[in-house]
């Protein structure tokens, strides 16, 4: 797909990883991927306003700040504040996932550095590079998950999903916006696209069917009560899976498409952080506040596993109240503009 929409794909799925889909289980269990589904609904509507806001504006986000110099300031800081946090989401999953099972014996900076030295580079180069690299590795992360569904579904047991809709409506509705803001809070970074819609509705809903069908294998292969269990639900799954049923160990092949989400949507944060600081020194600057942030997860957030889970119940709450806010104020300043 030749355009930015590649990006939204890799957004949308990024913060699923672990906790994400954990969450949505311990509110819905079995019935989660149906609040999932409504959530997805809910999504698309949030998405529908970041593509209403690139339509309209005129010129790059500079130029709109410029539009309304009080409004500017503030829409600047939040979606600043925005980047920060998703990156150190991205990077306390990235951290989280590798060490627990891909290098489980490398220190957490020998991890984040190779990971934020070639995320930085590929930042600074631009808009349009990072997009050619998301074209790139989209429809090899696509073939990747469908294929992983398809080995899975043999596997699966359907007195898993039975009965359904047993679950309370007011925890169906805490999965559903739980989705909704953990789908789209990332993609408050497809704000710096310069009028260029085309096919990200589309491409936000295929991401999340994918990660709705990922929810699907973990229940029908694990059912509710050992999904709970499981740290990182997707990638225990992907354990059972065998080719030709004599190769093993393939879970780590696939899993790099979790990675590839990580490596995306923290390129965009690097890119977005860098774009929002005034442009005087702005490079140095975001190179400090990344290195402050690796030294941050390596010596606070690494491997504190509370912590971890609290900040992933806090982040639909702050998805949906920043992630709203800032809709709003960039759709003012998109009318303030057009006077």
């Amino acid at each position: 797909m030749k355009s930015n929409a590649s990006i939204i794909y890799f957004l949308t799925r990024s913060c699923f990883l672990g906790f994400g889909i954990g969450i949505l289980f311990y509110y819905s269990g079995k019935d989660s991927y149906l609040g999932a589904m409504l959530g997805l609904l809910l999504g698309l509507i949030i998405t529908y306003f970041y593509n209403y806001v690139i339509s309209f504006k005129k010129g790059s986000l500079n130029d709109l700040y410029k539009s309304n110099k009080i409004m500017g300031v503030i829409a600047r800081v939040l979606l600043g504040i925005a980047s920060f946090i998703i990156m150190i989401y991205s990077l306390v999953l990235y951290t989280t996932f590798t060490i627990s099972f891909l290098l489980t014996t490398t220190p957490e900076l020998y991890v984040l550095i190779p990971f934020l030295i070639i995320a930085i580079y590929l930042a600074f180069k631009g808009l349009k590079v990072i997009t050619r690299v998301a074209n790139v590795l989209m429809p090899f992360s696509i073939i990747a998950a469908i294929l992983a569904f398809l080995g899975l579904s043999a596997l699966f047991v359907l007195p898993n999903f039975e009965p359904i809709l047993t679950t309370t409506p007011l925890s169906f509705l805490k999965t559903a916006l739980t989705f909704a803001g953990i789908s789209t809070f990332p993609n408050i970074l497809i704000l710096h696209f310069n009028n260029e819609t085309k096919n990200n509705l589309k491409v936000y809903i295929l991401a999340g069917i994918l990660i709705i069908a990922t929810m699907i294998c973990v229940n029908g292969v694990f059912g509710e009560a050992l999904t709970k269990i499981f740290r990182f639900p997707e990638y225990m799954v992907l354990k059972q899976l065998k080719v030709f049923n004599f190769i093993e160990k393939v879970e780590n092949i696939f899993s790099l498409i979790w990675v590839v989400d990580l490596f995306i949507t923290l390129t965009m944060c690097i890119y977005s952080i860098k774009e929002t600081l005034p442009y005087k020194f702005n490079k140095q600057i975001t190179i400090g506040i990344i290195i402050a942030s690796a030294f941050l997860i390596d010596r606070i957030l690494g491997f504190n596993y509370v912590l971890e889970l609290e900040m992933y119940y806090i982040l639909p709450i702050v998805a949906l109240v920043l992630g709203i806010s800032i809709i709003i104020i960039f759709m003012y300043l998109v009318k303030h503009q057009a006077k």
